[in-house]
């Protein structure tokens, strides 16, 4: 399938990646969880005026620690300093205990702006069946933007079942909602590439050969940091 860039809608467009588990399974199920996401959370987001759209994903790794992804694409990444953004409730009186989520679970929270959107031109709306989340933080930046850019997106795009990749850059971190200097979580690479595809199962043959040209051997073989996991689609909102 043959991609293009394509521009994102906004004035200064990013990504709020939030990668959760929960703490306290003992209190809060799974089902539990899921519920306060989908049915609370999601809801007091859309409430406000900088997130329109979201996304939901489980680890397809039943042992990875932070098995909950969500994804909200923004078309003003300002709109995270703002104080719309931070009174974003995090207590229901349905949770368990004192209602406060973040004794319940804990989120590795990241801004991200826009860097590059790969895609064919006629392009679907509904949620792809897996995301591939990679982050990187190269030896070389040029390089690594040169490789993507050159070579590395072709050759993703030319995988079976391929919908579409999204490239970013890391602007902040932080988790739950302690300063960033308070955070147990090491600190994140400095990029993350999303890439989508649909089908019953990923093609593990094609994705491996995507990684076999000198080029890709030469940059992933230099990578200061790498942070690679796959995720299934859970649920999509849009406002």
């Amino acid at each position: 399938m043959v991609g293009v860039d394509k521009p994102a809608p906004g004035r200064q467009p990013g990504l709020l990646f939030v990668n959760s588990k929960i703490t306290r399974p003992d209190q809060l199920s799974p089902q539990q969880y899921s519920r306060w996401y989908e049915d609370t959370h999601i809801v007091d987001i859309f409430k406000t005026s900088g997130i329109k759209e979201a996304a939901r994903w489980e680890a397809l790794d039943p042992k990875q620690d932070r098995p909950y992804l969500a994804l909200y694409p923004l078309e003003d990444l300002e709109f995270l300093n703002s104080d719309e953004f931070k009174a974003i409730p995090v207590h229901d009186d349905n949770l368990p205990g004192s209602g406060q989520i973040f004794t319940l679970a804990d989120f590795d929270t990241r801004y991200y702006a826009f860097e590059q959107l790969y895609e064919p031109e006629d392009q679907k709306i509904e949620q792809p069946d897996f995301v591939i989340a990679c982050g990187f933080t190269p030896s070389d930046d040029a390089e690594y933007d040169g490789w993507y850019r050159e070579e590395h997106l072709k050759q993703v795009s030319e995988i079976t079942g391929w919908r579409k990749t999204g490239r970013y850059s890391l602007t902040y971190a932080r988790q739950n909602r302690k300063p960033a200097g308070e955070s147990d979580i090491a600190a994140p690479p400095k990029f993350l590439t999303l890439h989508y595809f649909d089908g019953a199962s990923l093609p593990e043959a094609e994705l491996a050969r995507s990684g076999e040209s000198e080029r890709t051997k030469k940059n992933m073989g230099s990578m200061k940091a790498t942070q690679i996991a796959i995720f299934k689609k859970l649920s999509q909102f849009i406002k």
